[in-house]
């Protein structure tokens, strides 16, 4: 009877399997825009189209900064240039430093309990008054490893060359590759995203910018509920089929 037993559970598990692998899902797949943030007009809204995720509002720290003066902010939307900031006199010298001091910008994809795979993080990254020896500097971290360290960075970004003047600006494109991170493939779970900022300038007239920020999926898988509901039950009629054997083995 206990092998009767073992059949029947080996029945319903592969039952539960062949449901999940025919019918229990649905996918988009390619380039999927689930979050961007183009700041137009100074908003934070994610513009993007993607209807089974949600990207949430950009978001900007509201720690308050010693070095700044005259009522300034350290950082904000701009409405006229219609990018984010964050003032140099507001931000660490270095990476461990702004992960200790909270110095990041941030924004989270909230998943809806769908399996999605991301591709890429892409992004302009910018100054405004640069300067010939200092370095100004961007690192993107994410939540499935808690910020914990400045060792665990997705990618990290300088803007540093003898060839910007004094007071000048400079815009560099970047792009994150995220599709060879394990934990970022077929996740349900929420994802944040930071942007830390730092640099080796202590001036107030100095500025990061951050513009056109674009996270994309190479796909989102959508559980269907009526393939789950169907499944759920086979399991629950094999657990019964379980229970009344063993009572009569009993």
């Amino acid at each position: 009877m206990k092998n009767n037993s073992k059949l029947i559970w080996r029945g319903a598990t592969t039952s539960v399997i062949l449901l999940t692998l025919g019918f229990s899902v649905s996918s988009l797949s390619g380039d999927v825009v689930v979050a961007k943030y183009q700041f137009d007009g100074g908003s934070a809204i994610s513009t993007d189209t993607d209807s089974f995720t949600l990207a949430g509002d950009y978001s900007i720290s509201s720690v308050s900064q010693p070095n700044l003066t005259n009522g300034q902010q350290p950082m904000g939307y701009d409405v006229d240039d219609e990018n984010v900031y964050f003032f140099s006199g507001g931000t660490a010298d270095s990476l461990a430093n702004s992960i200790t001091y909270n110095d990041f910008h941030s924004f989270t994809l909230e998943t809806g309990g769908n399996f999605v795979s991301l591709d890429s993080l892409d992004f302009d990254q910018g100054f405004v008054s640069t300067h010939p020896t200092l370095s100004f500097s961007v690192a993107v971290l994410s939540s499935f490893d808690g910020f914990a360290t400045a060792g665990t960075v997705l990618d990290s970004f300088t803007i540093s060359d003898s060839s910007f003047e004094n007071g000048g600006s400079a815009i560099e494109s970047r792009t994150i590759d995220l599709s060879g991170i394990t934990e970022l493939q077929n996740v349900s779970t929420d994802i944040e995203f930071r942007i830390y900022f730092y640099d080796n300038s202590s001036a107030n007239d100095r500025s990061h910018t951050i513009d056109n920020i674009t996270l994309t999926a190479s796909s989102v898988v959508i559980p269907e509920p009526s393939s789950m509901a169907l499944i759920f039950a086979v399991v629950s009629f094999g657990s019964t089929l379980l229970m009344r054997r063993g009572k009569r083995n009993a």
